[in-house]
């Protein structure tokens, strides 16, 4: 009788422990299998960007649920679906048009950070009403940053201050922009050329301090809808083509065009062929080239002005 007593306890020692080493070997499995992710570091935009385009193509490996059926151990694999379903209501069952109201109302980085979770969220995040108006300023390496926003049917931009290397930005299609601020940026011209190319709906428009080309000038010109323009401190185009560029631009109230590297011949192009309906003119910084008789001329011509800056 004390043998049989023995044995059972020694089976009973003996099944704890088994079952203690499985559930400890069980545990590390799954601690194993659900790693926990962990970003301290801070991401500027422009790498935020560069992530979203790397996401995995692999879902994440779904964890072994464990469950107790009396003294008995069952390892059982649940679903993702039940499993979400018992903890209540999933994201993945939102409908997007909820989810995209909820993004709309983060700031840049956390956007670009919710894009890397999954593809869902990526193309969610990528909607086209969400970046409606986009403030990349003072941001350093801003091209790649500045390449995925120009894709995404942003209409108003904010990049002042900002370094934008090389090389030229690549795709031929129209933009949708409408008001944008380069100005005070450091950007090669040939890239500031592929970017105003394919520009033709913009209304407010500020490249102050930048250096300009005849092809840029020409790019402007395509742009009917002008009725801001601010090209003060600029250089690097003819008096032709800064003359096109203003008889194009027939709808234009405000033009800030002071303190540019002009001869005589520009100042008679913006005297003889800026919008009649300027209401807001500024020519200051050319006491050599500007006349009275050009003051005249244009006093004439812009009967609506309002403000007329000749310092």
């Amino acid at each position: 009788m004390e043998d049989l007593t023995e044995r059972r306890t020694l089976q009973d020692l003996q099944l704890s422990s088994l079952d203690g080493s499985m559930l400890l070997q069980t545990r590390r499995n799954t601690k194993r299998k659900c790693g926990v992710l962990s970003d301290a570091t801070e991401s500027t935009p422009t790498e935020l960007i560069q992530q979203c385009s790397l996401l995995h193509s692999h879902q994440p490996t779904a964890c072994r649920g464990k469950e107790n059926h009396g003294n008995r151990f069952v390892l059982a694999r649940r679903s993702r679906q039940q499993r979400e379903l018992a903890s209540g209501l999933s994201w993945d069952h939102l409908p997007d048009e909820l989810l995209l109201r909820i993004l709309f109302y983060l700031p840049l980085q956390d956007l670009l950070r919710m894009c890397t979770v999954c593809k869902r969220l990526y193309r969610l995040g990528f909607d086209e009403p969400l970046w409606h108006s986009v403030d990349l300023e003072g941001l350093t390496h801003a091209g790649p940053a500045l390449q995925q926003v120009l894709n995404t049917g942003v209409c108003r931009l904010r990049c002042p201050h900002s370094f934008i290397e090389e090389p030229p930005f690549t795709g031929t299609e129209a933009v949708k922009i409408v008001h944008m601020d380069l100005s005070g940026s450091i950007i090669p011209t040939p890239v500031l050329e592929s970017i105003l190319c394919r520009c033709q709906l913009l209304e407010c428009l500020s490249v102050e301090g930048l250096q300009l080309s005849d092809h840029i000038v020409h790019c402007l010109s395509r742009n009917p809808n002008m009725l801001q323009l601010n090209v003060s401190g600029c250089s690097g185009f003819s008096a032709v083509a800064l003359g096109h560029m203003l008889a194009s631009l027939s709808r234009m109230e405000q033009l800030n065009i002071s303190w540019c590297d002009f001869s005589n011949d520009h100042v008679k192009s913006v005297v003889s062929h800026v919008s009649s309906g300027v209401v807001q003119l500024n020519l200051s910084g050319y006491r050599q080239n500007l006349t009275l008789e050009d003051v005249k001329v244009l006093v004439l011509r812009c009967p609506n002005i309002e403000t007329l800056d000749l310092r």
